[in-house]
């Protein structure tokens, strides 16, 4: 049925209609786009048919509406239209995943439990009380649901991914593994255990084992957007921007206003077009050599040599980081010595006080005197940003909001896989607590 032209007559006969058969009408809803122009023909077609039918044929139509409005997302349209019909067994099931789906957990065990059947326990509507115990955070209720019914239904995919999803959140990781494999073993293609894998893996830095279950979980349907958003994630940090490109437009082609995934398109639409300067890299990596050149290979006099030592400087870029004055102030440190320490940084492009003088023109930290610094020492986890910018801002050796501020927004935008999404995100953080990133100077 899926991938074919839609037949609603089919779905919703009363001969086939079925849970079963409901779902596999929304799989093949969202396989193609003229599918889901076709579902929205549908629903004003059935909304002109209800006013224009006898009693008993509207009451029908009312409940395909109904169930075809959960199926096109419109859920609390959908409630208003199958709370009429709640004496039903079917409305009951659809009422309790449309509360589900709105969070309203309560309500939803409620429908399920009135969709039960009197003579046969259907698993969909058990089992869509256990998921929802679990959303609610009702963990252990969920497992004991879970547990009751698995001596009945150990060979449904769907009954180990909530087994496994409970485990999960109870960090009882091998266990909730055991749980996903099974599942995995009865249904290779389960798209919630695929992603929930995916993201697992992808937390924990695993980025071939997220790509690999990604990769699989987008092949089903319906398009499985928050898959395909990371899949595109996880190929920009792997520098695959044209893959990054087709999972973006993949999914505007089902869902043309979907906000982040217009953002992130954007973004590696312009990883394409980036381009490194190998000159300004190589530049770098030589002033870095030249600043820790040790003091012991110039030829210095044996009162500057002594007095540097007293002063623990080792290093030209010890030296960049104190002033003429400081110099001058210490016990035995002359005019000869300034002179002989001048001449040897001019030689290498560098000068006393430098890299004091460009930390203060940075600005680094405060954009308010009256912040609290505190915040500095804030690790970079507890920052309330996506984890695709914590990631890749962990991946550059970052640690704190103090170490993040430190940095240009050019500098992060160098880092491969930030995007100017990330900086959006890091500047909306900054403003509430009084800071900003340095404001560098691409001039110099």
């Amino acid at each position: 049925m899926v991938g074919s032209e839609l037949d609603f007559k089919e779905a919703f006969s009363q001969d086939q209609l079925s849970i079963e058969n409901i779902n596999t009408l929304k799989k093949q809803v969202y396989t193609t786009k003229e599918n889901h122009e076709q579902l929205e023909k549908n629903l004003k077609t059935l909304r002109s048919s209800i006013k224009n039918t006898n009693d008993a044929e509207a009451k029908e139509n009312t409940l395909i509406l109904g169930i075809c409005l959960w199926i096109a997302g419109k859920q609390e349209e959908a409630i208003e239209i199958l709370t009429e019909l709640k004496s039903r067994k079917i409305a009951c099931y659809f009422l309790g995943k449309c509360h589900q789906e709105l969070k309203d957990y309560e309500k939803a065990i409620d429908y399920f439990e009135r969709s039960k059947q009197a003579d046969t326990k259907e698993f969909e509507t058990l089992i869509g009380i256990a998921e929802t115990q679990r959303m609610s955070g009702d963990l252990q209720g969920a497992l004991k649901s879970i547990e009751k019914l698995s001596k009945a239904y150990d060979g449904e995919a769907s009954l180990h991914y909530q087994w496994a999803n409970c485990l999960d959140d109870l960090g009882e990781d091998e266990d909730a593994l055991t749980h996903y494999n099974r599942a995995l073993e009865i249904n290779p293609s389960h798209p919630d255990t695929l992603f929930r894998l995916a993201y697992d893996f992808d937390l924990s830095g695993e980025d071939e084992k997220a790509l690999e279950y990604y990769e699989k979980c987008i092949d089903e349907v319906p398009l499985y957007t928050n898959a395909v958003i990371n899949l595109g994630i996880v190929y920009e940090d792997n520098g695959e921007y044209e893959k990054a490109v087709s999972c973006y437009e993949t999914v505007l082609q089902s869902y043309p206003n979907h906000e982040i995934a217009k953002l992130y398109l954007k973004d590696s639409r312009a990883g394409i077009n980036m381009h490194y300067d190998d000159d300004k890299v190589k530049k770098a990596d030589i002033e870095i050599e030249v600043l820790n050149i040790p003091i012991s290979d110039f030829e210095l006099s044996v009162r500057s040599k002594n007095c540097l030592e007293r002063m623990n400087i080792k290093t030209l870029a010890d030296l960049t980081q104190v002033s003429e004055l400081e110099l001058l102030s210490y016990k035995n440190f002359g005019e000869t010595s300034l002179t002989e320490i001048t001449n040897i940084l001019n030689q290498k492009g560098l000068r006393l006080g430098q890299a004091v003088d460009e930390m203060k023109h940075n600005d680094i930290f405060i954009d308010d005197p009256g912040v609290n610094e505190d915040n500095l020492s804030t690790p970079i986890s507890e920052m309330d940003i996506s984890k695709h910018c914590k990631k890749v801002v962990e991946k550059m050796g970052i640690q704190t909001i103090g170490e993040l501020v430190s940095k240009t927004e050019t500098e992060l935008l160098e880092h491969k896989g930030f995007k100017q999404a990330d900086i959006d995100e890091i500047n909306d953080q900054f403003d509430k607590l009084g800071l900003k990133l340095c404001s560098g100077n691409d001039n110099e």
